[in-house]
């Protein structure tokens, strides 16, 4: 599976649901096509911190306003972080560990270009320090 992958759109919904972060895939940390990997304690903060703001923006493409804030196109309104200790204690099993969301577009055109598989993952718009591992 490629990561970050839109993995279902629910048109009587007006949902997409997919991947935003995968760490793990088939128990092996993922990379992702930057070279970067987000462990899952790194991710379950990140996705923590997201959640708790007051509108869970989403943005198409990355376009940003002049003072750096993302221009909203939608809204995550549903976001699942799955570790390996969260799906064991839910008796869960599958092959990836990450972010699971339902992206809900703001209009039908952004709805389409997903159904349409135009638009076929999420990309995250965030920021990171990197740290050397060796």
């Amino acid at each position: 599976m490629k990561a970050a992958t839109v993995l279902k759109v629910d048109d009587s919904l007006g949902l997409v649901f997919g991947w935003a972060i995968v760490c793990k895939e088939d128990g092996e940390d993922h990379f992702d096509t930057q070279g970067d990997h987000i462990p899952e304690e790194v991710m379950l903060k990140a996705a923590s911190d997201f959640m708790g703001e007051v509108e869970r923006v989403g943005a198409d493409m990355h376009v940003w306003a002049d003072d750096g804030t993302p221009i909203k196109t939608g809204s995550v309104v549903f976001a699942w972080p799955m570790t390996t200790e969260i799906a064991k204690a839910m008796g869960f099993s599958g092959r990836n560990t990450g972010l699971m969301i339902a992206y809900k577009p703001d209009d039908d055109a952004l709805l389409k270009r997903f159904r349409d598989g135009i638009y076929t993952g999420f990309s995250i718009g965030g920021s990171a320090t990197k740290e050397a591992v060796q």
